[in-house]
C-alpha cells in the first residue's frame, strides 16, 4: 500500500516531468530537422526546379518581345515578372532607350527560347541558363534579323512566384 504524502506527490511529479522533457525535446528536434532539411529539399526538388526553369524561360521571352502597337502593355507585363534593382534598371532603360527606339523606328522583337537549364537552386533563389533566338524587324529593315544569344537569368522568389532579379548575357 502506498502512502500519499506531499513528498510522495512531489517525487511522482518529478518523474512525470523527467518523462515529458525528452518527449518535448524530441518534438522540437524533429521540427527543426524538418524546417531546415526536409522542407528545403521539397523546395528544391525536381518539380520546383522545373517551375524555376519555366519561369525564367517565359519571363525572358516577355522581357525581349515587344512591338510598337503593344509596347506599353509589353513593358508592363515584363516589369510584373521582375524584382529588386533589376526592375528599377529595366524600367529606366526601357523608358529612356528601348521605348523611344521602338516607337521611332517601328521595331518589333520576338524572342523564342531554344533551350534552358538550371544552374543553381535554393529555396528562394535560382539561376537558369537560357539559350534563345530573337527575331527583329523595323520599318527601315522589314526583313527579319535573327540574333542567337544566351543569358543567365537570376530569379528571386517573392510571394511564391519566381521573378527575374538579374539578366546577364553570356
Amino acid at each position: 500500500m502506498t502512502i500519499d504524502t506531499p513528498r510522495a506527490r512531489l517525487t511522482s511529479r518529478r518523474k512525470g516531468i523527467l518523462l515529458i522533457v525528452p518527449v518535448v525535446a524530441a518534438a522540437v528536434f524533429a521540427t527543426v530537422v524538418y524546417l531546415t532539411g526536409f522542407r528545403q529539399i521539397q523546395q528544391t526538388d525536381a518539380v520546383a526546379e522545373q517551375v524555376a526553369v519555366d519561369a525564367a524561360s517565359s519571363a525572358t521571352v516577355a522581357l525581349l518581345s515587344y512591338s510598337p502597337e503593344t509596347l506599353d502593355r509589353d513593358m508592363e507585363r515584363a516589369q510584373s515578372l521582375m524584382a529588386g534593382d533589376f526592375l528599377t534598371y529595366y524600367g529606366r532603360f526601357t523608358a529612356e532607350v528601348v521605348a523611344p527606339a521602338v516607337r521611332d523606328r517601328g521595331i518589333t522583337a520576338n524572342a523564342q527560347v531554344l533551350n534552358s537549364a538550371l544552374m543553381e537552386m535554393e529555396p528562394n533563389s535560382a539561376k537558369v541558363l537560357v539559350f534563345l533566338n530573337q527575331e527583329t524587324t523595323s520599318r527601315d529593315r522589314p526583313e527579319p534579323s535573327l540574333t542567337a544569344s544566351s543569358v543567365v537569368v537570376s530569379l528571386a522568389k517573392s510571394d511564391g512566384k519566381w521573378l527575374i532579379s538579374a539578366l546577364d548575357p553570356v
